[in-house]
């Protein structure tokens, strides 16, 4: 049957659909014994089975039918708690403070902290269903702002806690999230010359000349001048909540003595991108920029440490001369531009202290070529059932999803699969990548956020690449500068299969047409081939990718829950690690 032809599915129960998340995660991450000392009843005849876990007085009880993209199982309908007196239905939360219940040497705090953020994602879901009927109604391939809220939907697939936003509450969440679309006006402030860093390449004294049309570059040129501070000082835009919350607790000194004075001026008007920090400009297509945000995502704080923005620019010199090695990589994936950057300077140049990832900003030069450009995540997300409607605005109504997938995996895994023989892996997410489509058809690929280009500097030397010069804060957590070829591929088959390409494919599968999970796991597997027979890599090198890739009954899988569990204190980077589950790319007995 063809898909123009079969009905979409239903509705989602969005409730629902985070408790089947959090499910999932605690499934695959095993936590508190949540599979290994389930009990599984025998299968139906629609292949559903009874799932029992004893907790505590009681046991957690649901239906799971088998996970369609890895071995395992997942929730097919509600979870309840049952005594031998009571049995109460189970949303996220009353779920993840049954399963902390069962980890006895949890720390409090933790625990707290934890129930914390999915509570509040739960008190926020019907704010968020309030918005959907809007965004739906904006969908248009050139307005690259709408494709931003949508990839925000979802945020991270598959990490249960990735909509939490600690640190805004409901009417902050309203005005400074992507989902619901509302334009603000960006703070300014003055900050003395000699306490200003930037990068070698900025090219201007300061970022207003990029981001002001000449009308209220006048209007901020002339407070500066009014005040004083012309000479002295360099406007640098601020987010309105990190100004409000964060530079008189932390940048008291400064604001006191004059160093950094707080501007009248107010502007351009902006929207968060799925990223939240980083803002779009309605007037500027091609430009974002992305500040620091001192609220917590994904058990990150979304701030900008200096160390990052010098190892962007390592990382981007080191995406642009591997593109230039490889003739498909460069006529088919685009780099935006990030190498203009300002932050505030300690007096000693300390580039790893805290304040001066509290106080800056990037510029981000999207390359534009007359293409409509979203988000990969995008066409992961469908609030409403069928088609996702990033698929429907730029490859048509009836899309086959099969076809569509597959030109999206021949992008996704040839840039992953290239990049990886040459020695180095782009982070290649959902909101890292940009898709640009022209009559239908996804025909390039863009990376942005540079800060995380991984490699493996052996294959990087052999194949004539310069190692970066990376700035490493904890040579112990280091994950730029990869030892193993095996270790490199790891982020590549957890970034780029196991949760953008992932993504995209359940949301097709759910859509209601012929796409299945199966297919898309085949689509995968015969691109990976087709990906390696082409690349002009060395035999064994390529030999290991597929091994990797195809031939082993595991594979890396990047752990979440567990490590936020784990982690005491939260900092700018996300707690994870890797763990292994079921490789969803080797066929063996499904072949």
């Amino acid at each position: 049957m063809s898909s123009s032809t079969v009905a979409p599915a239903p509705a989602l129960n969005r409730a629902q659909d985070l408790c089947a998340e959090l499910f999932d995660a605690l499934w695959i991450e095993d936590v508190a014994g949540f599979r290994s000392r389930a009990a599984l009843g025998p299968p139906s005849a629609d292949g559903t089975r009874d799932y029992a876990l004893a907790l505590g007085a009681g046991h957690l009880r649901a239906r799971v039918r088998p996970d369609g993209w890895r071995e395992g199982y997942r929730l097919a309908g509600a979870a309840h708690f049952e005594t031998a007196s009571t049995r109460a239905e189970l949303d996220a939360s009353a779920l993840l403070a049954h399963v902390l219940d069962g980890l006895p040497d949890l720390p409090s705090a933790i625990r707290a902290r934890t129930l914390a953020e999915m509570t509040r994602i739960g008190d926020e879901l019907s704010t968020r269903e309030g918005w959907v009927d809007t965004l739906l109604t904006e969908t248009d391939p050139d307005d690259p702002i709408v494709w931003e809220r949508l990839a925000a939907w979802r945020d991270r697939p598959f990490h249960p806690l990735s909509r939490s936003r600690h640190g805004l509450d409901r009417a902050k969440v309203l005005a400074y999230g992507a989902e619901a679309g509302r334009f603000f006006a960006l703070s300014w402030c003055a900050l003395a010359r000699d306490h200003l860093a930037c990068a070698p390449d900025a090219g201007q004294p300061g970022p207003a000349t990029a981001i002001l049309d000449p009308q209220q570059h006048a209007l901020l040129g002339q407070e500066m001048a009014r005040r004083g501070l012309a000479a002295s000082h360099v406007a640098l835009p601020i987010h309105p909540w990190q100004a409000a919350h964060v530079l008189p607790g932390r940048f008291g000194p400064e604001l006191g003595d004059g160093r950094l004075v707080a501007l009248d001026f107010r502007g351009p008007l902006v929207a968060a991108t799925s990223s939240l920090r980083t803002v779009a400009f309605p007037a500027r297509p091609g430009l974002h920029l992305k500040l620091p945000l001192d609220v917590r995502t994904l058990g990150v704080r979304r701030l900008l440490p200096p160390q990052s923005l010098h190892n962007g620019l390592h990382g981007a010199d080191l995406l642009a001369a591997g593109l230039a090695r490889d003739p498909w990589l460069s006529r088919s994936v685009a780099l935006a531009d990030e190498t203009a950057f300002w932050h505030f300077a300690e007096r000693d140049g300390d580039l790893f202290a805290e304040r001066p990832a509290l106080l800056g900003c990037v510029l981000r030069h999207i390359p534009e070529g007359g293409a409509a450009v979203i988000p990969l995540a995008s066409l992961a997300v469908a609030p409403h059932g069928g088609v996702p409607p990033a698929a429907r605005a730029v490859a048509g109504n009836a899309p086959d999803l099969a076809d569509l997938f597959s030109e999206i995996a021949g992008l996704v895994l040839g840039t992953v699969l290239r990049s990886a023989c040459l020695g180095f892996v782009p982070e290649l997410h959902g909101q890292n990548a940009l898709l640009a489509f022209a009559d239908g058809r996804p025909c390039h690929l863009i990376l942005r956020d540079h800060d995380t280009v991984r490699c493996a500097p052996g294959w990087l030397i052999e194949s004539g690449l310069t190692v970066p010069p990376y700035l490493i804060t904890d040579p112990h957590r280091n994950s730029l500068l990869l030892p193993r070829p095996d270790e490199l591929l790891a982020y590549a088959q957890t970034l780029a299969i196991d949760v953008a390409l992932r993504a995209i494919a359940e949301a097709f599968a759910a859509a209601g047409t012929s796409f299945t999970l199966n297919a898309g796991r085949r689509i995968l597997v015969a691109t990976v081939r087709g990906v390696l027979a082409e690349a002009g890599a060395p035999s064994e090198r390529k030999a290991l990718v597929a091994t990797c890739l195809l031939d082993r009954p595991t594979a890396p899988f990047k752990e979440v829950l567990t490590p936020l569990l784990a982690a005491s204190t939260l900092t700018t980077s996300m707690p994870s690690r890797l763990g292994r589950a079921a490789n969803p790319l080797f066929l063996g007995e499904r072949s």
